[in-house]
């Protein structure tokens, strides 16, 4: 009965080739209209439980012979898969240098890098997970991630096969060793499918790229390599017709925020099963759909066709500088097939068989030169990375020579007033390609955003007479260097502590993860500590993200809802304090801009053309309820600083400021220009604190 599986998967399937295509058209459609096929990321499901029963059934067959040839079986994954996906990473890194703003170039060559070592999915599942990383854009490469996957799987599953036959022949187990590689496999898709159960309760978006969430996956289409003809007990055309109506509920009814992959990945996962237990399309009496030109056609083409949407789909607003519409949108289908199928005839499949190409190659020169091809591609990837490194360093050098030439004039301190004509006309600090890299960090004042740890640093002089806290996530963390300047220039004792994605409420914050929710909650309870085990502070400064984590509500509440419990979680953490004698001062969030505001201003980089081009109406950059302004109208003892008018004059919130770039993403300042804050926060403050003006230098 094994035997008659694996002969069946070595031969031609055209169910198989009707599954690939529909994945394909699946993950395509999903991509394009997210809103006419929620649940069309499954598609890639579909290709690793494909991958898993194939690739299985090869292998296997080669173990019924008592020996795997682990070169020969790679060396035919090379010919397979390193051609075309090499052409389009190379053509990928080529665009980027073309088309894409220089701003993106660190992140979008390390990624390539990562899609060609087949690592991908660890990167993005590390990006994540990274609060600030998380705001990066999506890459051309960025579907390299299941690839990436499956190249796992491809190296694995031969290891861990030689090593169990390794087995049988040291103790003599070869009467028992069918049996062992199929327990092998029921225990790794037990244990994967456990894994993913768990991971994408505890940490959804590290669990969606993990290998070890998907190799479950895998497994289910490794053991249909073990399973019995299915037509002895079920009819076929049942198990196929059931397939194809869960593959379809699955792209219909699944969606992004079905949390994923855990248990609902088991819909498209046992359909695609039960198409492939189901048999041939002859043997189910479906040949007539499965076997028609263009399905064929389509699964023919289908793995090239994945390899050239993405790109597509990301690239070309940059080539035409607008977001895709319809009419573009089906030129990216028509493209996609037409590349496929290039791609195939003329790179894949010459490279596969050609006899004067790999075709004929022994195994160790078709290993040897697909590293040669894959060393080539990174050679350029790590260029492209270099160059952006290096220029993120010319950039700091830059920041470091404007700001020491031209200090009392840049940013926020731009008040026209001796400024006009002090600073070159094109200047602009730090140089936009490099504005995302312009941030500070400190370890002793900050927690990572599944950190449980409550971290908290003293800036200024440790033993001053006003003591002040400054808490909040990492919108207030970008302020970091401005209150280090303010004690340390006044003389003040202010306590920083941040959290990344998590500020000080009772409420308790959603989260994609549940370390996440743990961590944060965490870090209040030992905040609340800190606070009630200290004197009481002269004044606590809060900030955090208007539009960050909003507070866990009762399912179904509305917008207002969660408004209220935002406003009441702020209220009721603060209400200790003030008790206590301590003033809470709420400073306003900044703007948010823009997705793509760091890209507009790289091309558009003299300062007027920025602002003209890059700018957001105040309405919209600081539009919608703002919470923390509200739960200081609700408490005696707490008032606010509103510095928006410095960066929102007259109605429009600016990209450019005093020759400054003030955001490293949407919402997020550069430091360079949270330095320009300093006076003006530093003369909020002080009235606050029942403190003078300062006096002015020189006086």
């Amino acid at each position: 009965m094994v035997s008659t599986q694996i002969e069946r998967a070595a031969g031609f399937r055209t169910d198989i080739q009707a599954l690939r295509a529909f994945a394909v058209l699946a993950v395509l459609v999903y991509h394009l209209w997210p809103g006419r096929l929620p649940g069309g990321f499954a598609g890639v499901d579909v290709f690793f439980v494909i991958s898993g029963f194939l690739i299985t059934g090869a292998l296997v067959r080669e173990a019924e012979g008592g020996r795997i040839d682990l070169a020969r079986f790679w060396a035919r994954r090379a010919r397979r898969i390193l051609p075309a996906a090499l052409v389009v990473l190379a053509v990928v890194g080529v665009a980027v240098v073309v088309w894409v703003p220089q701003n993106l170039w660190r992140q979008f060559f390390g990624e390539i890098t990562a899609s060609t070592l087949y690592v991908e999915n660890w990167r993005l599942a590390a990006d994540s997970v990274d609060y600030l990383a998380a705001h990066n854009t999506a890459s051309p490469v960025q579907h390299f991630w299941s690839l990436s996957v499956e190249e796992q799987f491809y190296i694995a599953v031969p290891v861990l096969l030689v090593a169990l036959l390794w087995a049988v022949r040291r103790f003599g187990w070869q009467s028992n060793r069918r049996r062992l590689v199929l327990a092998t496999f029921v225990v790794v898709t037990a244990a994967g499918f456990a894994c993913s159960v768990w991971l994408t309760a505890v940490s959804a978006p590290t669990a969606y790229f993990a290998t070890v969430t998907r190799v479950w996956e895998f497994g289910v289409g490794a053991l249909l390599v073990f399973a019995p003809a299915l037509r002895r007990t079920v009819p076929a055309t049942t198990a196929f017709l059931v397939g194809a109506v869960g593959l379809v509920a699955a792209v219909l009814l699944l969606s992004s925020s079905t949390p994923y992959p855990g248990t609902a990945a088991a819909l498209p996962v046992l359909a695609t099963a039960l198409v492939i237990w189901g048999g041939q399309a002859a043997a189910t009496g479906l040949r007539a759909v499965t076997g028609l030109r263009p399905v064929r056609f389509v699964g023919d083409v289908s793995y090239s066709v994945y390899l050239w949407h993405w790109p597509l789909i990301v690239l070309l607003p940059f080539v035409t500088g607008s977001e895709l519409g319809t009419a573009e949108k089906l030129a990216i289908v028509a493209a996609s097939l037409v590349l496929g199928w290039a791609s195939t005839r003329f790179v894949e499949n010459p490279v596969r068989f050609s006899p004067r190409l790999l075709g004929a190659r022994p195994p160790r020169a078709v290993l040897g030169w697909g590293a040669a091809a894959m060393a080539a591609v990174l050679a350029g990837s790590v260029t492209g990375s270099v160059y952006a490194l290096t220029q993120d360093a010319r950039a700091q050098d830059a920041v470091a020579s404007a700001t020491a030439r031209y200090e009392s004039c840049l940013g926020a301190l731009d008040t026209g007033d001796g400024c006009d004509g002090a600073i070159p006309d094109g200047l602009l600090v730090p140089p936009p390609a490099q504005a995302a890299a312009d941030d500070v960090n400190s370890p002793d004042c900050w927690s990572g955003v599944s950190d449980p740890a409550f971290n908290i640093c003293t800036l200024g002089p440790a033993d001053s007479a006003v003591r002040i806290a400054v808490i909040g996530d990492s919108h207030s963390n970008r302020l970091l260097t401005t209150y280090r300047a303010i004690a340390e220039d006044n003389g003040w004792r202010i306590d920083l502590s941040g959290h990344n994605g998590c500020y000080w409420t009772t409420a308790v914050q959603q989260k994609p993860a549940q370390d996440m929710v743990d961590a944060c909650e965490s870090w209040k309870s030992q905040l609340e500590a800190h606070l009630a085990a200290q004197p009481p502070y002269d004044a606590i400064v809060v900030t955090n993200a208007r539009r960050g984590a909003p507070p866990i509500v009762a399912e179904g509440a509305g917008a207002a809802a969660v408004e209220e419990a935002t406003v009441e979680g702020l209220v009721d953490a603060w209400a200790p304090q003030v008790a206590r004698g301590t003033r809470i001062i709420a400073l306003r969030d900044n703007p948010t801009m823009r997705d793509d505001v760091v890209t507009c201003v790289t091309e558009h980089p003299d300062p007027v053309s920025a602002v003209e081009n890059c700018a957001t109406p105040r309405s919209e950059a600081l539009g919608g309820p703002d919470p923390l302004m509200e739960a200081v109208q609700r408490t005696e003892g707490a008032e606010a600083i509103d510095l928006s008018d410095l960066y929102c004059p007259d109605g429009v919130c600016l990209p450019v400021i005093g020759h400054v770039v003030v955001y490293g993403d949407k919402e997020h300042f550069t430091v360079t220009f949270a330095k320009t804050l300093q006076k003006p926060l530093e003369e909020a403050l002080r009235p606050l604190l029942g403190l003078p003006a300062a006096t002015p230098s020189g006086s």
